[in-house]
């Protein structure tokens, strides 16, 4: 409740004493809120940095000081624990999740990555995680909500509310598993529920996976707009969503705005001091997490064995290939080959397209005949990019196959095609098929390409007036290509000579 602690016993006050003359008044609580987002499997030492092993021992340290001052810690995630590595997804992220519920994590928000699977899945990973899943503003077709919208944190005297709201936009980027489920306006559905908490908490957190952005896209709210929307009651905005390293804290009104950056590499400490229901003093940095600084022997012994587990996943045999599909550089960056043949209609038929546009360059090993295993389908696409769905009028569809049939051979940018055939002749009229049927302008078709090329990326300028278009499948290009080969097994793909698409 909005109200001043009860001091602390005489014998902790003497032992506080030198502390609480510099840092604010006797009766001021202390409360450190710890917090990391976008972690996206991120669990293990990349290049010298980050680990969770790392990062729960300091949380540890970080607890154990703030509990010899006298204060409290909560410790939050900002969203999108799933999707990212290998390992991770290939065991459904509950490594990640055991470590976090081994850190004490107190409450994750519901991130758009986290609808990359379906509902049920999403349920049982909350149950296997044992701390709760937020989302306020997710409703199902009853207007139900799935999730809890809230908790509230004891914390010594203070009395902690912690409201979850997830980004609007996740209703276009992650549709497939919503099974009819949708987002309310997040500041909507902040002024109906913040006011009512801050009745009965001593202060109010929004934990959002919404973005720190200069202008939101149509649609969808940021923590920036959020912020400065105002709300009766709301202390503190924890962010995610947009991988955002802050400097320090921001004060937008009387709301204070942080986000750590992404995966497990920072963790965000805020240091709060809070008298009669008023943050009067705060604290806030991004600590980098270094390996060199020590490690959990514990967490470190449970990352190696997840590790071993998603090794062994990632060698089982998806698929079964009768002839050499050829990733050979220079090939593939110069013409098709049967693997080009066998990406570009992967991501085509995984994601529901019409047309699909691959980058040579996303494209990095062969694959020998015989038995193919995940690791190899994983060789072909290493870079993990999310695939995207846009939809686009035949005139436009037009524009772009021209635009990119000019990026020249030999580039990274190289196009790979599915779903069409174009020559764009010298000084004649273009020549588009889709689907084996002239190309209608007025027709709207759906285009297939990773968020990487939709984003303008590699040569790909014409895409950016698209990208706000963009609708992400929940898929990865290299998912796409381990569902197809599970899928069309075994594989024999020859290459009939005719490329595509071309200039002649």
């Amino acid at each position: 409740m909005k109200r001043s602690l009860r001091r602390a016993a005489a014998s902790q006050v003497i032992c506080l004493i030198g502390l609480l003359l510099f840092s604010g008044p006797l009766d001021a609580a202390q409360l450190t809120i710890l917090h990391v987002n976008d972690t996206h499997g991120h669990i293990w030492t990349e290049r010298g940095k980050g680990g969770f092993d790392a990062l729960a021992l300091l949380v540890e340290d970080i607890r154990g000081e703030v509990a010899a001052n006298g204060g409290n810690v909560i410790f939050l995630h900002g969203g999108d624990v799933n999707t990212g590595i290998p390992e991770s997804d290939l065991q459904q992220a509950l490594c990640d999740l055991s470590i976090l519920r081994k850190m004490g994590c107190d409450a994750l928000v519901l991130g758009n990555h986290e609808f990359d699977n379906p509902l049920a899945l999403l349920r049982f990973q909350e149950t296997f995680a044992r701390f709760p899943f937020l989302s306020a503003n997710l409703v199902d077709s009853w207007g139900k909500r799935p999730f809890r919208s809230h908790i509230l944190i004891e914390a010594g005297d203070l009395k902690v509310a912690v409201l979850g709201l997830t980004t609007e936009s996740t209703a276009r980027s992650e549709p497939l598993h919503l099974e009819g489920a949708g987002f309310l306006n997040v500041v909507g559905t902040a002024r109906d529920l913040i006011p009512p908490l801050g009745e009965s908490a001593d202060i109010v957190i929004a934990l959002g996976h919404l973005g720190w952005f200069d202008n939101s896209l149509p649609g969808s709210t940021g923590s920036r707009d959020l912020a400065g929307a105002s709300i009766e009651g709301l202390d503190v905005i924890i962010d995610g969503h947009s991988h955002t390293l802050f400097d320090n804290a921001v004060m937008i009104g009387s709301t204070l705005v942080a986000q750590a950056g992404s995966f497990g590499k920072y963790l965000g400490r805020f240091d709060l001091e809070i008298n009669d229901g008023r943050i009067t003093d705060w604290k806030w940095k991004a600590i980098p997490i270094d390996p060199a600084g020590g490690e959990d022997p514990d967490i470190s012994k449970r990352l190696k064995y997840y590790e071993w587990v998603g090794s062994r996943k990632i060698d089982q045999v998806i698929g079964k290939n009768l002839i050499p599909l050829d990733g050979d550089r220079d090939k593939v960056r110069s013409g098709e080959t049967n693997l080009t043949r066998l990406v570009t209609d992967a991501v085509r038929e995984v994601s529901g397209a019409d047309i699909a546009i691959v980058n040579a360059g996303g494209i990095r090993d062969s694959i020998a005949a015989g038995d193919i295993r995940m690791r190899d389908a994983m060789a072909v696409m290493p870079f993990r990019s999310s695939l995207t769905v846009i939809e686009l009028s035949g005139s436009e569809v037009a524009g772009i196959l021209e635009a990119v049939s000019l990026i020249k051979p030999g580039l990274g940018g190289f196009p790979q095609v599915s779903g069409v055939r174009a020559r764009f002749p010298e000084g004649g009229p273009p020549e588009i098929s889709i689907g084996g049927v002239p190309l209608d302008a007025e027709k709207i078709y759906r285009l297939g390409i990773s968020s990487y090329l939709a984003s303008g990326a590699d040569g790909y300028d014409v895409m950016v007036p698209f990208k706000g278009r963009a609708v992400d499948t929940g898929f990865t290009d290299t998912d796409a290509l381990a569902r197809y080969i599970e899928e069309h097994s075994p594989l024999e793909i020859p290459v009939d000579g005719e490329q595509r698409l071309g200039r002649k």
